[in-house]
C-alpha cells in the first residue's frame, strides 16, 4: 500500500512539474509573437548572353560585390561586327540612290514642263507651216494646170510654162517638208509628254528604295541591339557566386556566365511548428536580429508560406526537434542599407497578433 502511494505520488509531481514548466514556457514566448532562428539567404539571379560568342573579358570574380548597372563581362562575335558592317552598307546605299532618285525626279520635272510647252508650240508652228504651204501649193497647181492648158494650145511661150511649172513643183516640195516638219513636232511633243510616265515610274522607284532602306535601317537597329549584348551588365546589386566559365570559351544564348546573389532580396528562411502555422499569415510583420548588429533590428515580412509540412531539416541541432513536422516560412529583409550578408546566422520576431508589443529574444 506503501509502495502505491509513493508511485502515485511521484505521478502527480511529474503532472504538476510539467504544468508549471509548460506556464513557465507560456510565459517566455509573449502573447501575439513567434520566435524563429535560421540563415539570411538571397535570391540566385543567372547571368547569361542572350547571343553566341567567344568571351573576351571576366571583369569580376566570386565573392566580387557589385553594383547594378555594372559591367561585368564582354563577349566578341566575328559573325555579329561582320553582319552589323554589311547591313550598315546597305543601309548607306540605299540612302544614296534616294537622293540621286531626287535629284533625277526634281531635274526631270523641272525640264518636263519646258519640254512639253515647247514641243506642244512646235506642232503649233509646224501647223502654221504646213497650212501656208498648201495654199501656196493649191495657188501654185491652179496656175500650173492652167498654164499648162494654154501651152499645149501654144497660147503661153515655154519659158513662162516653165516658171509656172517650177513654182508648182516647189510649192509641192514645201508641203511635203511641211508635213514632214509636223510630223516630227509631233513625235517631240510624244516624247515631252513620255516624261511624266517617267517621272510617276521614278515616283514608284523612289517608293520602293525609301522602303528598302528603312527595312535596312530597322535590321540595322536590330543588329546593332545584338552588338550591345556583348556587354554583360549586372540586373542588381549583389555579390558573384559563382563564376562557371573562362575568358576565351564559346558561350552560346542562355550559358551561365555568373551566378549572383540579390542583396536587394535577401530573406531568412525559418521553420514554423505545425500548431503554429495556422497564425502565419503573409505579410505579417517581423524582426531580425543578427550578432554582427545586436542592437539593431532588421525590418522584415512574411512573403512566403510553404504548403506542404516538412520534418525539421537534419541541419537543426537536437534529434528531438527533427522528428518534429514543421513548415517552411520566407522573411524577406528591408536590407537598404546593404550591412547583411547572405549565411548570416539570424533570429527572427514574427508578429501574428496585431498590435503584440516587440520583444527580443534571449539566448
Amino acid at each position: 500500500m506503501k509502495k502505491i502511494l509513493l508511485i502515485v505520488s511521484a505521478f502527480m509531481l511529474i503532472i504538476i512539474g510539467g504544468f508549471i514548466l509548460k506556464n513557465q514556457y507560456s510565459k517566455n514566448t509573449p502573447d501575439g509573437l513567434i520566435f524563429a532562428s535560421g540563415r539570411i539567404e538571397g535570391r540566385e539571379i543567372t547571368i547569361a548572353p542572350k547571343i553566341q560568342g567567344r568571351i573576351k573579358s571576366l571583369l569580376v570574380d566570386e565573392g566580387d560585390s557589385v553594383k547594378e548597372g555594372q559591367l561585368l563581362a564582354e563577349i566578341s562575335s566575328d559573325q555579329l561586327e561582320a553582319r552589323y558592317q554589311s547591313v550598315k552598307e546597305s543601309a548607306s546605299v540605299l540612302k544614296a540612290q534616294i537622293e540621286q532618285i531626287n535629284s533625277d525626279i526634281a531635274y526631270t520635272e523641272k525640264n518636263s514642263e519646258a519640254s512639253i510647252d515647247a514641243a506642244k508650240s512646235a506642232v503649233e508652228a509646224a501647223k502654221t507651216q504646213l497650212e501656208k504651204a498648201k495654199a501656196v501649193y493649191e495657188e501654185a497647181k491652179s496656175d500650173y494646170e492652167r498654164y499648162r492648158n494654154l501651152y499645149e494650145k501654144g497660147l503661153v511661150s515655154a519659158s513662162n510654162f516653165d516658171k509656172i511649172k517650177m513654182k508648182y513643183e516647189t510649192s509641192l516640195a514645201d508641203v511635203k517638208a511641211a508635213e514632214k516638219e509636223l510630223n516630227r513636232a509631233r513625235a517631240n511633243y510624244e516624247s515631252a509628254l513620255a516624261t511624266k510616265d517617267l517621272v510617276e515610274a521614278k515616283r514608284k522607284q523612289l517608293k520602293s528604295t525609301e522602303y528598302n532602306y528603312l527595312s535596312a535601317l530597322a535590321k540595322e537597329k536590330e543588329v546593332y541591339a545584338d552588338l550591345q549584348e556583348t556587354k554583360i551588365y549586372s540586373p542588381a546589386d549583389g555579390t558573384i557566386l559563382s563564376r562557371p566559365v573562362e575568358i576565351g570559351e564559346v558561350v552560346n544564348p542562355g550559358t551561365p556566365i555568373y551566378v549572383m546573389v540579390d542583396m536587394n532580396k535577401l530573406y531568412v528562411k525559418v521553420y514554423i511548428n505545425e500548431p503554429d502555422i495556422g497564425k502565419i499569415k503573409l505579410g505579417n510583420e517581423a524582426k531580425i536580429y543578427v550578432d554582427a548588429f545586436p542592437d539593431k533590428a532588421f525590418s522584415g515580412r512574411i512573403t512566403k508560406v510553404y504548403n506542404q509540412a516538412e520534418f525539421t531539416p537534419k541541419n537543426v541541432e537536437t534529434k528531438e526537434e527533427r522528428v518534429k513536422l514543421v513548415f517552411g516560412v520566407e522573411v524577406s529583409i528591408d536590407n537598404n542599407e546593404g550591412v547583411l550578408k547572405p549565411g548570416m546566422p539570424a533570429d527572427v520576431v514574427i508578429r501574428w497578433k496585431e498590435g503584440a508589443p516587440w520583444v527580443k529574444p534571449t539566448k
